[in-house]
C-alpha cells in the first residue's frame, strides 16, 4: 500500500469515527453494508454534516453563507482532482467509485445555506422545497451508492429523506424555534388555529387539543413519505437493501415515540436507546436482505 493509500485509508477511518459519534440513527443503518458501500456513505455523511454545521455555526448570517462559499471552493477543487485537504481525499475516491453528480452535491450546500438566515416557511410547497435541499437530495446521493437500475427509485429517495427530515422537524420543534427556525408552514398554522407560541407550549399550552390535532397531521404525512420512499428497497442492489429499511425503522419509531408522548417534544428529546436502534435495524435488515 503507497503513500496516497494509507492517506485515503486514514480519512475513511477518520469519517466512521465521526459518524458513529454524531450520528447514531446513520451509523447502526450503515453497519451492515458491504465494506465499500460503508465507507462511501460514511464520506457523504462527512461531507453534509460539515456543511449542515457551518450553516448552524456561531456568526452572523453573513459570516456564515461565507463559510458555506469557502466550503464550496473546497467541494470544486475537490471534484477537479485537487482536494485541499486529508478530510476531502474521501469525498474525491467516493464520487469517483460511485459517480455522484457534482450537482447534487452542490444542492446540498445550497439547501444548507437556507438556514443562515430566518427561515419563512409559508405552504406545503415551501417545506417540500427546503426537505429536498437538507434532505431529498441526499436521498438521491445514497441511492447512487446503494445502486439501482430502475428510475423510479429517485423519486422514492427523494421521499425517504424527505420523511426523515419532517421527523427531524417534528421532533425539534422546541429548540429549531429557539434558533429563529420555524418550519411547520404558516398556512398549516393557520389550519389549525395556532401560533408559534403553540408550538413552544405544545400539549400545556391553552390551544393543546389543536396543536395536538396538529402533530398527528404532521405525522400522518410524514408517515406517507415514508411509505413511497421504502418502495425502493426491492429495487435496490440487495446488498445495500437494508440501509434504507434499517434507517426508515428508526426514524418511524421516532414517530411512533412522538405519538405515545402526547407529541410532547418540548421538554425532553425523543431518542431511542442503543438497544432499541440495534433491535430494530437488525430487523429491518434481515427482512430486507431476505425478501424474494
Amino acid at each position: 500500500m503507497g503513500a496516497a493509500d494509507t492517506e485515503l485509508e486514514a480519512a475513511y477511518r477518520l469519517c466512521a469515527r465521526q459518524v458513529r459519534q454524531s450520528a447514531g440513527n446513520f451509523y447502526y443503518a450503515f453497519r451492515l453494508l458491504p465494506f465499500e458501500k460503508r465507507r462511501g456513505l460514511h464520506s457523504l455523511y462527512r461531507f453534509c454534516r460539515g456543511a449542515d454545521d457551518l450553516a448552524d455555526g456561531g456568526g452572523s448570517p453573513e459570516r456564515r453563507l461565507a463559510d458555506l462559499a469557502g466550503y464550496r471552493l473546497a467541494l470544486d477543487r475537490t471534484l477537479a482532482g485537487n482536494p485541499p485537504d486529508r478530510g476531502w481525499l474521501t469525498l474525491l475516491d467516493t464520487v469517483g467509485r460511485f459517480q455522484l453528480d457534482a450537482r447534487h452535491l452542490h444542492e446540498v450546500i445550497d439547501g444548507c445555506a437556507l438556514d443562515c438566515s430566518p427561515l419563512v416557511i409559508d405552504s406545503e410547497a415551501d417545506l417540500a422545497s427546503y426537505c429536498y435541499g437538507v434532505a431529498g437530495v441526499v436521498g438521491l446521493l445514497s441511492a447512487r451508492i446503494f445502486g439501482y437500475r430502475d428510475k423510479q427509485v429517485e423519486g422514492m429517495a427523494v421521499a425517504l429523506g424527505e420523511a426523515m427530515q419532517r421527523t427531524n422537524i417534528l421532533r425539534d420543534i422546541a429548540e429549531d424555534l429557539a434558533a429563529g427556525r420555524r418550519y411547520l408552514p404558516r398556512q398549516t398554522l393557520d389550519e389549525f388555529g395556532l401560533e408559534e407560541q403553540d408550538l413552544r407550549a405544545g400539549p400545556r399550552g391553552p390551544r393543546a387539543p389543536a396543536y395536538r390535532r396538529l402533530m398527528a397531521h404532521e405525522v400522518e404525512l410524514a408517515r406517507e413519505r415514508f411509505a413511497t420512499g421504502l418502495r425502493l428497497v426491492p429495487l435496490v442492489e440487495r446488498d445495500a437493501r437494508g440501509c434504507p429499511a434499517a434507517l426508515a425503522a428508526l426514524y418511524r419509531q421516532l414517530l411512533a415515540v412522538m405519538e405515545a408522548r402526547n407529541y410532547d417534544v418540548q421538554l425532553e428529546r425523543v431518542s431511542l436507546s442503543t438497544r432499541r436502534k440495534v433491535t430494530l435495524a437488525l430487523g429491518a435488515w434481515a427482512t430486507a436482505t431476505l425478501r424474494p
